[in-house]
């Protein structure tokens, strides 16, 4: 079973930044999952949310803020004062980090309230030049962006987060002509129904945000291909 580092190892660093990343290096995780948006001037960076209120001393939306304003702001003191001097990394900075490194990175692309129309287009780029291709998942809640993903390249591998109960799940997925290499379902919709379903189909499962020794092992024990979560260590 797959363990991936949700934001990094976000259950003891700041999540999104180079300390959560260097962390889970340092942990030997094989799987990382980070989220992208777009800069003002069209720069991919790391973050989570629209904004960054939450996780800096500053305010303001991403994509309102050149990359060079961004990094004027803390994104660690909001965790614990020893993180003080983390900025906002860029995409392309993390994967110079993982570069020689042997696991898969899940990328998840973060939209709204602005619906960039060339996001997909630089992670690609970012990722082939990182020759990430084959150790990469391109996810998003976003469907549309996915669908545009797929567009421009018909072999990197895709996920759909799932956050809700879709009826008839696999007649979704495959009128989207995406051909997906996983889902990342909420892991209380999970059933092994719709596990069994996705593997008949070749579809990998990946639920999300288990932080819980004993959900971990459940999910475990029922076959899925991995998990996402907080504290990896846990799990291992």
């Amino acid at each position: 079973m797959l363990i991936i580092a949700h934001r990094g190892v976000s259950g003891y660093c700041p999540e999104n930044t180079m300390a959560a990343f260097k962390a889970a290096l340092d942990q030997k995780s094989v799987g990382i999952e980070l989220d992208v948006r777009l800069t003002k001037d069209g720069i991919p960076v790391v973050i989570h949310d629209a904004t960054i209120n939450r996780t800096s001393n500053g305010k303001g939306y991403i994509h309102e803020l050149t990359l060079a304003e961004l990094k004027t702001y803390d994104f660690g003191s909001w965790f614990s004062p020893k993180f003080s001097h983390e900025r906002i990394p860029t995409l392309e900075e993390v994967l110079e980090l993982l570069y020689d490194h042997d696991l898969t990175l899940n990328i998840e692309i973060k939209n709204g309230p602005f619906i960039p129309v060339n996001l997909e287009e630089k992670i690609l780029e970012l990722v082939y030049k990182y020759n990430f291709g084959d150790k990469v998942i391109v996810s998003s809640f976003d469907h549309i962006s996915l669908k545009r993903l797929r567009a421009l390249d018909t072999t990197i591998k895709i996920g759909f987060i799932l956050h809700m109960n879709l009826i008839d799940m696999f007649n979704y997925i495959e009128n989207s002509s995406i051909n997906p290499y996983s889902i990342h379902p909420n892991h209380f919709y999970l059933t092994d129904e719709i596990l069994e379903e996705a593997h008949s189909k070749g579809i990998k499962v990946f639920p999300y945000t288990i932080n819980d020794k004993a959900v971990g092992e459940s999910y475990r024990n029922m076959g899925v291909d991995g998990i996402i979560t907080n504290y990896p260590l846990t799990f291992k």
